[in-house]
């Protein structure tokens, strides 16, 4: 990092997240609880960055998407796609469209074909920055999400409903109950709808609801004890979305972000739509013992998925696909937890995870190919399987100030593809990739006065390689042979912080800085055969290296009013001689990365009397630069800014809420992609500045909505 944006770094945090004066009038902020460690534990312990998102944040601020909570936390860059595959890079980790980075878990169970769905009744949100390769093995090298849900309870009856309506003819629904079974045992149930008809138009249709959407879903959990020892809790949940594709657009701008236009409207024939639906069944028992707990959780979830796609956003008619894929996936573990009071505490556990996808693909062909008249070709015919097989521990000793954490992850992995015969589903060529990585984690740390710590973490994550469906490796006939591969990916991250309390417990900060060498990235990239056959495949394109700092911050202000704020700087450049595409990047920022970001808030709560409160939420998001995808020809998304508002009354049991989502209505993109860099009208093969088109995914404009809900 070089002096001047040290510097920068600095004043901007000064100016940014300067201390208020605190009021001496006895509030103070409650303990946060996370399970980051797969253990129970205060969030201020933890020697590494974690931000955890409540409940009643959740709730306040509608985050119900996860566009709304990459946008809370800074260096963190996170967008739906409706068709699973969130775009989403933590630090600068992670790569945009058909590979992940980031992993995503519901109660501990990972989320491998369907994280974009919505999960309501939630405890907390927690968000693990940096490779989890020990806890969590691959699919983490930039960090991990985790969605906590609200556990049934056998105290008392107790639930929520909502209604919510607002602009694009959107409305809402979403109830939660707990119902006691005995003394011991309870249930607890969760649904939700909404119908929304987005914010798009097409002109060719003259349809304003190109964009718009329609979902459900729920969940059902029951929990208690099947003897003195031994508790069980199982859930099964349910999803379905039906509707667009994604908030695409074609850009119809220059190539520079101050030429955007950033523009709602489409003129397209056959609009993207999006058919999803996803089953999940969620198993855990936990066995109680002197000195340890030992707790299995088991899962196994289905989806089937159907999306026509208009590729190239235009109305005549250049190519369509449509995507037919079906998933499922089971995973296991068993984990053994030290529960003793000593200085030594431990933790074990096995692993394993199959995943097996089944796509069905077509791409059709338009007026600019065989004379005008369409045809249809296979684009994607193809069974894949990935498995995990792992075994990790974690020791962590405490010496007085000192503690020392190491862990250790063993975890073999094997990727298979078969392509098959679109007529009689026979293979006609496979390929095989696997490996077994090691992952440490070794983490020091230093208590000091008024409940903080010092502390230093190194540790290390990949994500698997994998295997192309397009049989590209043929013999002299024109036979295909074998399937490409491209190899795992690699980081290694080094992160120091300090984290602790301040002003008598009304305070909490934290700071960190960190360094990342990141091996062998794997980037999609657009593969055109000689027949004109257009395939996405991923490849490792080369090494980059990245810092950065975080700094947060919350503080009861006074009894009514809690103020908070998040920081975060990444600088990331490719390392000296990578070359993608013939082009040689070395020294400039990586596809995914985000130059800087910022998130404040401030929330407040004032009785008026007659048993009424005024609440008030503001809070202000900031993203900064972004380079775009692909990766040997980038762009520049601009920086961008939103300002979400939530007033309103809350009496007794029922709460009216007017919620004012981007109030400023600013126009932006969450990612920005260079499409076929060379293939525009001026660049045939010769010229990456002049791409055939430049897709963005639009980010929702002002969006106004009323709120009613009752606690019961």
């Amino acid at each position: 990092m070089s002096t001047n944006l040290f510097t920068k770094y600095l004043t901007l945090c000064a100016s940014s997240l300067s201390l208020p004066a605190i009021a001496d009038d006895g509030a103070k902020l409650d303990e946060i609880i996370v399970t980051a460690r797969k253990r129970e534990e205060s969030l201020t312990d933890v020697p590494e960055t974690v931000v955890a998102i409540s409940g009643e944040t959740i709730v306040r601020q509608n985050m119900k998407t996860l566009d709304k909570i990459g946008m809370t936390v800074p260096n963190f860059n996170l967008n739906t796609r409706s068709d699973g595959y969130p775009n989403v890079t933590m630090r600068g980790l992670g790569a945009f469209s058909l590979t992940q980075g980031v992993g995503f878990y519901l109660d501990d169970v990972q989320l491998i074909s369907d994280p974009s769905s919505r999960f309501g009744d939630l405890e907390r949100i927690e968000v693990l920055k940096g490779p989890q390769g020990v806890l969590y093995g691959g699919n983490n090298i930039g960090g991990a999400v985790k969605f906590v849900t609200k556990r049934p309870s056998a105290d008392a009856v107790s639930g929520n409903i909502k209604l919510m309506a607002g602009q694009q003819n959107s409305t809402d629904l979403e109830a939660s109950i707990n119902i006691p079974l005995s003394d011991d045992w309870a249930m607890r149930a969760f649904a939700y709808t909404r119908e929304d008809d987005g914010f798009m138009y097409n002109i060719t249709t003259q349809d304003d609801a190109i964009a718009g959407y329609e979902e459900q879903g729920g969940r059902i959990q029951l929990a208690g004890p099947l003897s003195d020892n031994v508790s069980l809790y199982a859930a099964v949940r349910y999803n379905k979305w039906d509707g667009h594709n994604n908030n695409w657009v074609r850009e119809a701008g220059g190539i520079q972000p101050n030429e955007f236009q950033y523009n709602y409207v489409s003129d397209i024939d056959s609009p993207s739509k999006s058919e999803k639906e996803t089953t999940g069944v969620h198993l855990e028992l936990v066995w109680e013992n002197d000195g340890f707990d030992v707790t299995y959780i088991g899962s196994y979830t289905e989806t089937e998925a159907d999306r026509p796609v208009d590729v190239d956003l235009v109305y005549e008619l250049w190519f369509d696909g449509h995507q037919i894929e079906d998933f499922e996936t089971s995973s296991h573990e068993l984990r053994f937890v030290s529960t003793n009071d000593s200085n030594l505490q431990w933790q074990a556990g096995l692993y394993s995870l199959t995943f097996e996808k089944s796509e069905r693909s077509t791409q059709t062909f338009g007026l600019w190919a065989g004379a005008g008249v369409p045809f249809t070709i296979r684009s994607a015919w193809y069974d894949a399987e990935r498995e995990h097989i792992a075994a990790f521990g974690n020791l962590s000793y405490q010496s007085g100030p000192w503690s020392i954490d190491f862990g250790l992850r063993a975890d073999s992995w094997e990727n298979f593809m078969q392509v098959v015969d679109i007529e009689t589903n026979g293979k006609i060529v496979d390929n095989m990739i696997d490996g077994t990585e090691v992952m440490p984690r070794l983490s020091i740390s230093r208590s000091l006065a008024n409940d903080s710590m010092l502390y230093m973490t190194a540790s290390q994550g990949y994500e698997p390689g994998g295997v192309g469906y397009e049989p590209m490796i043929v013999d002299s006939n024109g036979v295909p042979l074998r399937l490409p591969v491209w190899e795992r990916e690699e980081a290694l991250q080094i992160e120091f912080g300090w984290k602790g309390t301040f002003g008598d417990g009304r305070g909490t900060a934290a700071i960190a800085a960190f360094w990342i060498d990141y091996d062998d990235r794997i980037f999609t990239g657009v593969v055109t055969e000689p027949d004109g056959s257009i395939y996405e495949q991923m490849t490792n394109v080369g090494d980059s290296e990245q810092t950065g700092l975080e700094l947060e911050i919350a503080v009861q202000a006074t009894e009514n009013l809690l103020l908070s704020g998040a920081i975060g700087f990444l600088d990331a450049e490719w390392d000296d001689g990578t070359v993608i595409g013939g082009v040689d990047m070395g020294g400039t920022t990586p596809s995914g990365a985000v130059d800087d970001g910022m998130a404040l808030a401030a929330n407040y709560a004032k009785p008026m009397g007659n048993g009424m409160e005024f609440v008030f939420d503001l809070q202000f998001n900031y993203r900064g630069t972004m380079r775009t995808m692909p990766p040997g020809s980038p762009l520049d998304n601009t920086d961008y800014h939103t300002i979400n508002v939530a007033a309103g009354i809350k009496k007794d049991n029922w709460e009216i809420i007017v919620h004012a989502e981007n109030l400023t209505d600013e126009k932006y993109y969450h990612d920005v992609e260079n499409n076929f860099p060379n293939l525009g009208p001026n660049g045939i093969f010769d010229d990456a500045s002049d791409p055939l088109m430049i897709l963005g995914t639009a980010g929702l404009p002002r969006l106004i909505s009323v709120s009613a809900s009752y606690q019961f």
